[in-house]
């Protein structure tokens, strides 16, 4: 199935990240949406279904139209990520997200474009995220926000997309998932720098 939508002509680029380990599950950070049969779904939040496995293997969807409000309501403040949770048959080899993209007010800001077998399933066990996509374009209540799944080579499944909340649900999401902590040495030098800037000021003040 081909799905037409209008491309900008400068879409941000979207990142597709590897998750190390079982953080972010969909029963606890949804919506999902582009869903699988095992998606909890908030009452009124509509999603569209992902093909089942085998025929077709592969498929190029839109997701329902949201508001920015709708999507905001579950961000708690944070930035949006999107949790891809991939589902690989044993022995099968990797599967492509072909593209994913984010519409607003019908237009794509943001696009990422991916290369074959780029999106092996790497955590077991059901609705984890296999990978986190991120930076994406912000937008503000009054903004209509859609996406497009493009997926190649489904060898078992479905796959779903869904939404990771903001805090409390997904402490790590603000400013981004998995954030490093600066070290003890930075910090140190930090507190240095501005208590030097401190003195400077009032030298010159006084």
């Amino acid at each position: 199935m081909i799905v037409a939508s209008p491309m900008s002509a400068s879409a941000a680029t979207i990142t597709l990240a590897a998750v190390n380990g079982n953080l972010y599950q969909q029963t606890v950070q949804n919506p999902c949406i582009f869903a699988n049969n095992s998606c909890q779904q908030p009452n009124g939040f509509a999603s569209t279904d992902v093909p089942q496995q085998g025929n077709p293997s592969s498929w190029d969807i839109l997701s329902p139209v949201y508001t920015g409000a709708q999507l905001n309501s579950f961000l708690n403040g944070g930035s949006l990520f999107l949790g891809l949770d991939i589902n690989q048959a044993t022995g099968q080899g990797a599967q492509t997200l072909t593209s994913f993209s984010m519409l607003k007010n019908n237009v794509t800001v943001d696009l990422f474009t991916g290369s074959a077998g780029n999106v092996g399933a790497t955590n077991n066990g059901n609705g984890y995220a296999d990978y986190l996509l991120g930076g994406f374009s912000s937008f503000v209540a009054g903004d209509s926000i859609q996406f497009r799944f493009v997926f190649n080579g489904a060898n078992d499944g479905p796959e779903n997309v869904f939404l990771i909340a903001g805090p409390p649900n997904c402490p790590d999401c603000t400013p981004t998932p998995n954030s490093t902590v600066p070290e003890p040495a930075s910090m140190v030098l930090l507190g240095t720098g501005l208590l030097a800037a401190v003195r400077a000021r009032r030298k010159k003040t006084s």
